[in-house]
């Protein structure tokens, strides 16, 4: 019983020892490690993309169901049989003319993706083109530390914490600015939407108001 609880009592501390220095296991990161994680991310990437235009054009009803059953104006824009045919259609088509093919929900979706891929790219960029420099330039006591460890802040001089500091404002600044953006965005296709002549023709969109009943009805 006491074994066990001391060895409770060991995981814990260990745990709260991590939690205080998240960079510690840094320094046992591998190169091979991160160019493996790389490697396997892009590899994933290209593959489903190539398995998706393989079967784009021999599986139209999962694909592109809408444009068998679908009338003119409710048609998603036609695409190619060719393997990156999808490619050019989905870089010219606006949003504005996907409200009507795929719905506001659909629409609202991309929109959220759209914006966490821009908001990464600007994180990357200070991430990579700022912080990363920045912190292995102002590294102190880095003999026989990994490349990888230096890229973090666990070497860096306390004089030079102020970027990081600066980083994370930016960081804020760049999350509440996409934010904003998007939100603008979706409060004008919502409004859109609420005047367009399917909302307001659709069944789901009508009230009914019942009104003279008499008092027996009323009553129950």
């Amino acid at each position: 019983m006491n074994l066990n609880a001391l060895g409770r009592r060991d995981g814990a501390e260990e745990f709260l020892t991590l939690l205080q220095n998240p960079f510690k296991s840094a320094v046992s990161f591998q190169t091979n490690a991160v160019w493996a994680s790389l490697a396997t991310s892009a590899g994933l990437s290209v593959l489903l993309a190539v398995l998706f235009s393989l079967f784009r054009p021999r599986h139209t009803v999962v694909y592109a169901p809408k444009v068998k059953h679908a009338d003119r104006k409710h048609t998603p824009p036609p695409v190619g049989k060719g393997f990156f045919a999808w490619i050019k259609p989905v870089l010219r088509t606006r949003e504005p003319d996907l409200v009507d093919c795929i719905g506001l929900d659909a629409i609202i979706f991309l929109r959220f993706t759209k914006m966490c891929r821009n908001i990464f790219i600007f994180i990357s960029i200070i991430g990579c083109g700022v912080m990363i420099p920045l912190n292995i330039s102002q590294s102190v006591n880095t003999n026989n530390v990994n490349t990888f460890a230096t890229m973090t802040p666990l070497y860096v001089n306390s004089k030079a914490i102020w970027s990081q500091v600066l980083c994370a404002w930016g960081f804020d600044i760049i999350v509440a600015f996409f934010l904003w953006r998007n939100y603008k965005a979706v409060l004008a296709l919502r409004r859109r939407y609420f005047e367009s002549s399917d909302y307001q023709r659709s069944l789901h969109a009508r009230t009914l108001m019942v009104f003279s009943t008499t008092f027996h009805f009323a009553e129950s």
